[in-house]
């Protein structure tokens, strides 16, 4: 899951001081990895980088999908 992390999100670049604040982003971002695992947008075998990006682009359109799970 580390590897997902920082490649999708790029942990290991996060500069955040607060421990507790550290954790908080730690625990939203395995939380936002999970729900790209199970979604699927336009291609099955697309990545969770593309996945997140395709999402960012028209939050609108997968919202309803996002929220589902």
């Amino acid at each position: 899951m580390h590897w997902h992390l920082d490649v999708t999100f790029k942990e290991d670049a996060n500069k955040t001081i607060d421990k507790r604040a550290a954790e908080n982003l730690n625990i939203i971002r395995k939380w936002c990895i999970s729900i790209l695992k199970i979604i699927e947008i336009f291609r099955p075998k697309l990545s969770m980088k593309k996945k997140r990006f395709v999402i960012s682009m028209n939050p609108a359109e997968f919202l309803e999908q996002v929220l589902a799970f």
